[in-house]
């Protein structure tokens, strides 16, 4: 939504945005924008009341094109009768939540289209939401390219890299077990930055000393910029697994490493192999073994996957993109 936002304001359209609140300092950031932001702070009962009374009389007021709402809890309590067209993106781990299923079907029926973040998204919806085989819906990755960073020779301070949230999901465990296989059989040291924040930190800690791997993992303070880790590793790894209660979606990471001439190993779970083309190499889901080799694979071919993932990263290129947004109707 902030690519969206940004870009389409910065080629010529007049944008307005209605948001949360930030847990971090957002004023900053408000201010650098070249568009409206109006935040809403209140406890979330109040909040999706009020600012959806706010959008009632934002639109009663300003001429509207395009409405992109950032998911089904965005539109639900949209009731205005506007003729701006009503885009509603859906990611993945929302349409899980089948006690909510009349919900979010009565609230995605609101929308002109639905985006849907990669084709496994439209799938597994259309599976457990059966009527929404009759909505109009599009497919657009979800990844914006800015600038992409050449270099010809393989980085080495870190020889694999992960960029995502410190959840079970994210697969960075099956990476220890990689690792650790390959020290023992084939006396292969790898060095492992993990960039990122959440509720599996002290557990992915305790496991880098059960497996030890003291030396060769390292976790990077979250304000470390993400450009930093990329220029300085060679492989981004991410394999993903599918949980009862969360999928992945695409994989916006796996496209900002391409652009960095990164190749990317991930597994076949979710959205997952969509983020990645011949650029890298996509494994079976839970398999620390495919992942070993796999790795001794890139490197072998490095130069040449590395050279892939700037043309595969081409295609997300931000003015690409944002027309793919803004042209959808």
């Amino acid at each position: 939504m902030t690519n969206i936002a940004q870009y389409a304001s910065t080629a010529q359209n007049k944008v307005t945005v209605l948001s949360d609140g930030s847990k971090l300092t957002s004023s900053d950031f408000d201010n650098k924008c070249k568009f409206k932001i109006f935040r809403f702070d209140q406890i979330k009962f109040l909040r999706k009341r009020i600012k959806s009374s706010f959008a009632h009389n934002f639109l009663k007021e300003n001429k509207v094109d395009l409405i992109f709402f950032d998911s089904w809890k965005s539109i639900e309590l949209l009731n205005f009768n506007t003729h701006a067209k009503k885009i509603c993106l859906v990611h993945g781990n929302e349409i899980l939540n089948q006690r909510k299923k009349d919900r979010i079907l009565n609230s995605l029926n609101k929308a002109d289209l639905i985006i849907f973040n990669s084709v496994y998204t439209k799938n597994k919806t259309i599976k457990n939401f059966k009527i929404v085989k009759k909505m109009d819906h599009k497919i657009i990755y979800p990844a914006f390219v800015e600038k992409f960073f050449k270099s010809k020779i393989i980085k080495n301070k870190y020889d694999l890299c992960t960029v995502a949230r410190l959840e079970y999901r994210k697969g960075h465990h099956l990476v220890f077990e990689a690792m650790s296989i390959l020290r023992k059989k084939y006396n292969t040291i790898l060095k492992y930055a993990i960039l990122g924040d959440g509720p599996e930190l002290s557990k992915l800690k305790d496991l880098v000393i059960r497996h030890s791997l003291h030396g060769q993992v390292e976790f990077i303070n979250q304000d470390c910029p993400i450009e930093k880790i990329f220029k300085n590793s060679s492989v981004h790894i991410m394999p993903t697994l599918t949980t009862p209660e969360s999928i992945e979606g695409f994989g916006i990471s796996n496209i900002e490493a391409a652009s960095y001439g990164l190749p990317c190993i991930v597994s076949n779970s979710g959205g997952s192999p969509e983020s990645v083309g011949n650029n890298g190499i996509i494994v079976k889901e839970n398999s620390p073994k495919e992942l070993v080799n796999s790795i001794i694979d890139i490197f072998k071919k490095y130069q040449t996957y590395s050279k892939k993932s700037y043309i595969f990263a081409n295609k997300f290129d931000s003015k690409k993109k944002i027309k793919e947004y803004l042209n959808i109707l």
